[in-house]
């Protein structure tokens, strides 16, 4: 079977180690005015309609869809991302200039690509909410509740981002004023909170950001509550590569700007590939990351199968 030239990097390199212990590791045009200590402080930018909607196959286990349902909603789904991928291509581009600006020490540029920005997120909130308005048609009152707790999540996730974001715009201001020429600003590292939908890992933070660089920690095949979704590779291996996205758009980060990946798999057989690259090949289409997968003896949870850790690049 086929899976397009990114999920070819499951054909990367594979080691055995003997030992355990790996564990699971309101949106509208921001205010200009005079406000944070540089500066006025960061717009709010667009957060989950850069994405798009709940995806299918998340979709599919959260809300619990029919064989029908899923059919209509990957229909539906599928025809919304293609009619809206030139705008969301040009918010990324925005962003990726907005950045640079910010790097840069150019608050004033970078709030034009911020408006710019803005005025993509609004386009592209109105038809997402056109999209889940229809859902309604196929979709009971359960499954609208349940899609809506996930939009209401994800929404506070881009308001705890903006907020983190602020001490970003502050210390653009500080630079563009302050800068010595040929002196960078050192990179700050910021531990992130676990997004919604996601179990807190054991240990340490789900994700670490050090300027654009974001560290993802292991993540496992296991709900929000921290319950196992199944016992077989393939269960845990979509819920895991679920969890990995989750986590990475949180960030500010997505699937795409994923540059590492390391996939831990308990008892590795040879045939284990083939399951991982069928559980990813819905999350990795293109673009392929480097991979390496490792053998192990077991994890750091009782009955988990595999963790997948990843570095990615953000925006």
């Amino acid at each position: 079977m086929k899976y397009g030239s990114l999920f070819a990097f499951l054909a990367a390199t594979l080691l055995l180690v003997p030992t355990a212990a790996f564990g699971q590791g309101g949106y509208g045009r921001g205010s200009m005015s005079q406000g944070g200590r540089y500066g006025p402080p960061a717009p709010k930018l667009p957060g989950v309609e850069l994405v798009g909607p709940l995806d299918t196959a998340l979709a599919r286990a959260m809300l619990s869809l029919s064989a029908d349902q899923s059919t209509r909603y990957a229909q539906a789904y599928d025809s919304f991302m293609v009619a809206t991928r030139p705008q969301r291509d040009s918010a990324n581009a925005a962003i990726a200039k907005m950045n640079e600006r910010l790097d840069d020490g150019d608050r004033a540029a970078a709030a034009f690509y911020a408006e710019h920005l803005q005025d993509l997120g609004k386009t592209l909130r109105d038809r997402q909410d056109r999209f889940e308005g229809d859902l309604r048609r196929f979709l009971n009152g359960d499954q609208i509740k349940a899609y809506k707790k996930w939009r209401d999540d994800q929404d506070q996730a881009t308001e705890r981002k903006r907020r983190e974001d602020q001490r970003r715009w502050d210390e653009a201001g500080f630079r563009g004023e302050f800068a010595t020429p040929g002196v960078g600003a050192p990179e700050i590292k910021t531990a992130l909170p676990t997004p919604p939908g996601v179990a807190a890992p054991a240990v340490g933070s789900p994700s670490v950001r050090v300027g654009r660089a974001v560290y993802v920690t292991g993540q496992l095949g296991v709900d929000s509550t921290g319950t196992l979704v199944g016992s077989d590779l393939r269960a845990q291996a979509e819920r895991a590569f679920a969890n990995l996205r989750s986590v990475l758009q949180s960030a500010g980060a997505s699937l795409r700007d994923v540059t590492t990946l390391t996939i831990y798999v308990v008892n590795y057989r040879p045939a284990d590939l083939e399951t991982i690259r069928t559980a990813g090949a819905a999350y990795f289409s293109a673009n392929a990351p480097i991979a390496t997968v490792v053998g192990v003896q077991s994890l750091g949870r009782d009955g988990a199968l595999i963790s997948i850790s990843a570095t990615a690049s953000a925006r």
